[in-house]
């Protein structure tokens, strides 16, 4: 499987690591950054497949994607790769996390706009970044940087 990087930052960049949750909470006791120290990733995009029953609503099934990136200026390349591999009848919810902003003005958690509701969302991509302990790998991989 291949994945695009912006054309000006195909030289230097490696391709990001689509990785499930669930492989990181089994095989790296829940730690993102013990799974990018182990496969040397400096770019990873976690996601996770959920279906959700909404009050008065049938089943919701989302594809949640949260990428924490070192070499990325843009999220676009990423964000296009998680809607392409996510699940038929998901939605995908991505957001991304631009570790060499941390501690600048411009450092945020950037969500795309979808249509669910700002509470569904930031509960999503919340439970990711708890669960993947995506805090502490920010700011142990923003002193290395």
């Amino acid at each position: 499987m291949s994945h695009s990087t912006s054309k000006d930052a195909t030289d230097q960049l490696s391709p990001a690591h689509f990785v499930p949750l669930a492989i990181i909470m089994q095989s790296h006791d829940g730690a993102l950054l013990s799974y990018m120290r182990d496969t040397t990733a400096s770019d990873v995009v976690v996601t996770m497949p959920i279906s959700i029953e909404i009050a008065n609503k049938d089943v919701q099934k989302f594809f949640v994607a949260v990428a924490v990136t070192t070499q990325f200026d843009s999220p676009e390349p990423l964000s296009d790769e998680a809607q392409r591999i996510r699940p038929k009848d998901h939605q995908t919810v991505f957001a991304w996390v631009p570790v060499n902003c941390y501690g600048t003005g411009d450092f945020g958690i950037y969500i795309d706009d979808i249509a669910i509701g700002e509470t569904l969302k930031n509960g999503l991509v919340g439970e990711v970044i708890d669960k993947a302990a995506i805090e502490a790998a920010v700011i142990a991989l923003a002193d290395s940087c």
